[in-house]
């Protein structure tokens, strides 16, 4: 039999890269199931540079910059020649490029999961961080940029990393207000684009579609999760509002930006950069396809299994896991899908649509959550041992 193992990671407990690692050895270890691909799933967020680089033997470039809250932190870029990507790669992503790609991976400066419960404040934090390793790239004379922006902590459009990349945020004494976020766009009375340094084309991983403003938009839809309470909620997005509509006056471009989907991805970052650069999103799921041949690898295989820590509605809106189960389904291919906790109406549906579909959660819920991490380990394993039993 032929298994593909495809997981997302488990937030807080194991990475994507541990979890197929993990089902590779219980699989092998199950008598008759001789074959098992691995291909680690990633979102944008936490873990994009290591995975995209290492499996094609990129090189991992070290810089230290300021995380959301302005504290220096060290992390990674990486480089990747432009002859290890395949020709329809690089034309999904509408590049032509010689040299280096360089990845840049968003959470990795600027993730709400570094932040403590105490620390998460859109208010306060800023994408700074994001724009000096963007810089870092183009001193290391790279021809394009892949931004991963998933797990993101801020709310700031972009400002903050334009601020690193030489736009100037001027407050009413002609002072530059250093570290912009939220909090300080009261003090901003100029905005001077004058100095804004070059960068290559940039391509955002991203499969969200929410506009910028509004219902839907990366205050309401977003903020609550980044630490942002309800009082204030309004007052962001006036403040957002305002702020848009003054980075487009400043870099003379339309108000109509702010419609275009994806804008409100990440607190916005994708808005501010597509007003500065030649910037453009490309689908998540769609680019891990073509980045690690998924496709091919779910026609070879007889199973396929794949899952992330918690299987909810959001799971259904170009999640990999969600997009996996819909590929396999293309061309009759049996999944199971494990999953620390699944939403029961979620799962519901999922079995409903599709027949050669099973959904299991492997967490426990007479203990606390804080268990089911430390043990998240011993649980998937088995989970997965029994439902390998059961194959026939």
């Amino acid at each position: 039999m032929r298994i593909l193992a495809a997981f997302d990671k488990c937030k807080g407990s194991l990475s994507a890269r541990e979890i197929c690692c993990l089902a590779e050895e219980v699989i092998l270890s199950a008598k008759n199931l001789s074959h098992v691909q691995t291909i680690p799933l990633t979102d944008g967020g936490e873990g994009f540079v290591e995975l995209l680089t290492s499996s094609k033997q990129g090189k991992f470039h070290s810089v230290s910059a300021k995380d959301s809250l302005g504290r220096n932190k060290k992390v990674k870029i990486g480089l990747i020649s432009a002859k290890d990507l395949s020709v329809d790669l690089l034309k999904f992503a509408n590049l032509k490029i010689e040299g280096e790609m360089a990845i840049v991976e968003m959470s990795s400066i600027a993730g709400l999961c570094d932040l403590k419960e105490n620390e998460k404040n859109p208010w306060l934090t800023s994408t700074y961080g994001v724009g000096q390793l963007l810089n870092e790239a183009n001193i290391l004379g790279v021809s394009a940029i892949l931004l991963g922006i998933g797990g993101s902590s801020t709310n700031d459009m972009g400002a903050g990393a334009l601020g690193a990349l030489g736009v100037e945020f001027l407050n009413k004494e002609g002072n530059p207000v250093s570290f912009p976020c939220p909090e300080s766009w009261s003090n901003i009375e100029k905005i001077s684009t004058n100095n804004l340094f070059s960068l290559p084309p940039i391509r955002i991983a991203c499969d969200v579609s929410n506009h910028l403003l509004g219902k839907g938009g990366a205050t309401y839809q977003f903020g609550p999760q980044k630490g942002l309470s309800f009082a204030r909620m309004e007052e962001m997005e006036d403040r957002m509002t305002s702020m848009s509509e003054y980075l487009c006056s400043s870099f003379q471009k339309p108000l109509v930006s702010r419609e275009q989907q994806g804008s409100g991805a990440a607190g916005g970052i994708g808005y501010g950069l597509n007003l500065a650069y030649q910037a453009e999103f490309v689908p998540g799921f769609a680019l891990t396809e073509k980045w690690f041949g998924l496709e091919k690898a779910i026609r070879k295989a007889d199973l396929i299994l794949t899952g992330e820590g918690r299987f909810d509605s959001t799971s259904l809106y170009g999640k990999g896991p969600y997009e996996i189960i819909r590929m396999a389904s293309k061309f009759n291919k049996k999944v199971i899908l494990l999953a620390g906790s699944v939403e029961k109406e979620v799962a519901e549906k999922c079995k409903s649509e599709f027949s050669d579909l099973k959904i299991v959660p492997f967490g426990n819920d007479g203990i606390s959550l804080a268990e089911n991490l430390d043990r998240a380990s011993e649980f998937f394993s088995k989970e997965l041992l029994l439902q390998l039993s059961l194959q026939k």
